[in-house]
């Protein structure tokens, strides 16, 4: 094994370890809080708790340009060569992104509210209190702050900020069930745990990164993008990609309560929440290897940087199979003994969810190769056939099977998402004339 790969692979599990870290305490720290909130608000409250924050998340979601990945595909070389006056200019690139996004997250918060609170039941007074939850989320977004310590290495201070969520979000409960559990103390802990952490965020980059922001000036902007002319292109496909990714995670809760009601809503998230515990803590390794790759890539080259991935590929088949391992071993168990009998219904969901998660552990290396080489439009096409399947099972399930078959579509289009990524990372492999990691 080559020096690159040693070195490479330390940075990854280090990189990874500070993420993996911070995630595996904020997924412990979730399931119980979510355990105090299903107990104190019951099926239809955290149904409706779940529809607040998955409209929240989706509208976040569908504006947001996914700037990090931005920053690292573009600012890697900057990073390197200590280049610093172009890294500040890309960053003022991706905070107009960031800003464009949440002016037109508002646009379309304002919109969807009006136009949905009659099937959800929202009074005005819930409507307005949706659209300034909304806001705050949307002011919250970490895009530009999180590639800003990633591409620097500042992994433990992205993992300090992020583990403030889960953080906050317990103590906050905690307080919630003590003086009295109300939807509106819960929502008012969530969007305290999000604007928090990225105000934390970026009071670590002032401290610990030198970038010479103020030199740079905002009107110049239209002149630091000509020197990107694929940058916008890269970027609303990393948007489209995102948005795609959302329909199998926030945008179905809604169609699941839009049809079947917040009872059924909450008994989805909850499936879909305890699947993603592990994938949550995978997505740690995955975000280390997107900026291992594109350094590995720029330092030593692609051979290099594929034999990486191979042996990443293979420890996240084996973290996907133990974690349909344990769902199947002791889904119901942890159901029943963590958020009360009322939610055992939730179980059959648990068990097709957590496979969709097992599913995208086991495929998450790809992506970052894909999008490291500028292939943002076959990952897009990927999630894109995942999700035309998704729908096309929703519609035939959803009526026969109910909540079940939503969750029955969502295995579905996460393992064509990931043959198609599969089907591309070959072709990639061929084009560049290399040896796919086996």
């Amino acid at each position: 094994m080559s020096d690159a790969i040693k070195g490479s692979g330390k940075r990854i599990l280090k990189n990874g370890g500070w993420l993996l870290g911070g995630k595996t305490m904020g997924a412990v720290l979730s399931l119980v809080y979510l355990a105090m909130i299903t107990r104190a608000l019951g099926p239809v409250g955290f149904g409706k708790f779940a529809l607040i924050f998955s409209f929240a998340q989706a509208i976040a979601g569908l504006i947001s340009f996914q700037t990090w990945q931005v920053i690292i595909r573009y600012g890697t070389k900057y990073v390197l060569d200590k280049t610093l006056d172009e890294f500040a200019k890309l960053i003022w690139l991706c905070l107009a992104l960031d800003l464009l996004g949440i002016l037109l997250g508002m646009a379309v918060t304002i919109s969807a509210v009006f136009g949905l609170s009659g099937y959800f039941e929202w009074s005005s007074e819930d409507s307005l209190g949706v659209i300034i939850f909304t806001l705050i989320i949307l002011l919250s977004t970490r895009g530009t702050a999180i590639g800003i310590l990633r591409v620097h290495d500042k992994y433990r201070d992205a993992a300090l900020a992020d583990s403030l969520v889960p953080i906050i979000r317990f103590i906050g409960i905690a307080l919630v069930v003590i003086i009295g559990p109300t939807l509106e103390r819960v929502l008012y802990v969530w969007a305290l745990s999000e604007i928090g952490a990225t105000i934390i965020m970026w009071l670590l980059i002032y401290r610990t990164i030198p970038l010479p922001l103020r030199a740079q000036k905002m009107r110049d902007i239209p002149v630091y993008y000509r020197k990107y002319p694929d940058l916008f292109r890269f970027a609303a496909f990393a948007n489209l990609g995102s948005s795609l990714r959302l329909m199998s995670q926030q945008i179905i809760v809604l169609i699941v309560g839009f049809f079947t009601g917040a009872a059924a809503a909450g008994y989805f998230r909850l499936g879909h929440q305890i699947g993603q515990v592990l994938a949550r803590i995978a997505d740690g390794l995955s975000f280390a290897i997107y900026t291992e790759y594109s350094r590995m890539t720029h330092k030593d080259g692609s051979d290099a940087a594929i034999s990486m991935i191979g042996r990443t590929l293979r420890v996240t088949i084996v973290s996907a199979l133990l974690l349909l391992a344990i769902l199947a071993v002791a889904g119901k168990t942890l159901i029943s003994a963590i958020f009360g009998a009322e939610f055992a219904p939730a179980y059959p969901l648990v068990l097709l969810l957590g496979g969709a998660s097992a599913v995208q552990v086991g495929a998450m290396a790809l992506e970052p190769v894909l999008m490291s080489h500028g292939r943002a439009g076959q990952v897009l096409l990927g999630y894109f056939v995942g999700v035309v399947v998704m729908v096309i099972m929703l519609l035939v399930l959803m009526a026969p099977y109910d909540v079940v078959g939503a969750a029955i579509a969502v295995l579905a289009g996460a393992i064509v998402t990931a043959l198609a990524l599969g089907i591309s990372y070959r072709r990639l492999m061929i084009a560049e004339k290399l040896k796919p990691a086996e």
